[in-house]
């Protein structure tokens, strides 16, 4: 799943639930739960790390991520900084692939650890077709989301 919906996923989780114990917890094992279901392909056929596609897709992700936390921060709703936290943590998960793409930019070997290889398995369906499934997630989260934010 995009980043972005691992984020706004884990930031609705901070929101709802309010106690840093369960959510943050919670939003850690949602990453898992998302990556589950059907979603986008950050690196398609023909679309290689190091290349400019891929660093313009991380970093348009990177500042989707970004804005959210803005958003948050400028309108403050109730456990605003706990849905933060848990959006960070939801998205973190994506951040043990690091070393994978240091290895492939530097065309060096790398094997997936344990970690990895249970996070690659899975993600069953990760093809571009999945947008479609992103698409519908970030809507519906973002509807989700909308209720709070008028309420800060």
């Amino acid at each position: 799943m995009t980043a972005i919906n691992h984020a706004l996923t884990g930031a609705l989780i901070g929101l709802v639930v309010g106690q840093p114990a369960v959510a943050i917890p919670a939003a850690f094992i949602s990453h898992f739960v998302c990556d589950t279901l059907p979603h986008y392909d950050s690196e398609p056929k023909g679309a290689r790390v190091g290349q400019s596609y891929f660093r313009k897709y991380l970093l348009t992700e990177a500042a989707l991520c970004l804005l959210l936390v803005v958003i948050l921060a400028t309108v403050r709703p109730v456990h605003w900084q706990l849905a933060v936290v848990c959006a960070f943590v939801a998205t973190s998960p994506d951040l043990f692939w690091i070393n994978r793409y240091r290895a492939i930019s530097q065309r060096r070997a790398w094997k997936p650890n344990v970690f990895l290889r249970f996070t690659d398995r899975i993600q069953w369906f990760a093809r571009p077709i999945g947008a479609v499934v992103e698409v519908v997630w970030f809507v519906g989260a973002v509807i989700l989301l909308v209720p709070f934010l008028r309420q800060g």
